[in-house]
């Protein structure tokens, strides 16, 4: 049995993204105080600095907010780009120009991380996700028997190379054929190709002390 433990993940390229959106409209209102001249709307503003709250949340519901936040200002500024063309002094068109381009880019950059290790669709607003245990061990999923890829407290990926058909929201009995007590529904959650990812319900406390306890004892490295 292989085993190891993967963490998620919270890239850098997120995290400063959301620092220079956070920054953008202050250094705007400070540029605004020396010269006078201001840019951007404080609508416009505001949906920077909730963008880049919002790309802190390291939930995928929080990341979709913020990029429907980012593609609000652009909107915004194309209109008002268009609108105060011949008025506006060409250096501040060139601005909202390259600022919208940016904007793009971080929308890129965030769809990238759309993905585990960076994102989980297991983890809560709140509390962090469970730890996910890379292991390959017998299971019997209905009537299949097969292996697991990777296990966590509260579900399991599960390798589906026969004819059997699962489909989301089903829910079939599981056993781990290592742990004779533990019996659970699964219910399925996602199906990709080959991989059946599950959550575990029905779980009574004694039988989860007993599944965290054998994953703990799999890996001493885990943190």
């Amino acid at each position: 049995m292989q085993t190891s433990t993967q963490k998620l993940e919270f890239p850098k390229a997120v995290q400063l993204i959301a620092a220079v959106l956070m920054a953008k409209p202050l250094m705007d209102i400070l540029m605004m105080q020396l010269t006078d001249a201001q840019n951007y709307s404080w609508l416009s503003w505001l949906l920077l600095f909730a963008a880049g709250i919002s790309l802190l949340v390291r939930h995928k519901t929080a990341w979709v907010f913020s990029i429907g936040l980012c593609s609000a200002f652009v909107i915004s500024t194309g209109f008002s780009f268009i609108r105060e063309f011949d008025s506006s002094e060409p250096l501040l068109n060139i601005a909202k120009i390259v600022d919208c381009i940016l904007v793009f880019i971080v929308v890129g950059t965030v769809a990238y991380y759309f993905r585990y290790p960076y994102l989980d669709r297991r983890q809560s607003w709140l509390a962090p996700t469970a730890d996910r245990f890379k292991i390959s061990t017998s299971v019997v999923l209905g009537t299949l028997h097969t292996q697991t890829e990777d296990v966590s407290y509260t579900g399991a990926n599960i390798l589906n190379t026969s004819s059997e058909v699962f489909r989301v929201g089903d829910k079939v009995p599981l056993q781990f054929e290592e742990i004779e007590d533990i019996q659970c529904i699964a219910k399925i959650i996602d199906v990709k190709g080959q991989n059946v990812r599950v959550q575990f319900e029905g779980f009574t406390a004694q039988q989860t002390h007993i599944l965290r306890q054998w994953l703990n004892t799999l890996n001493d490295s885990k943190i």
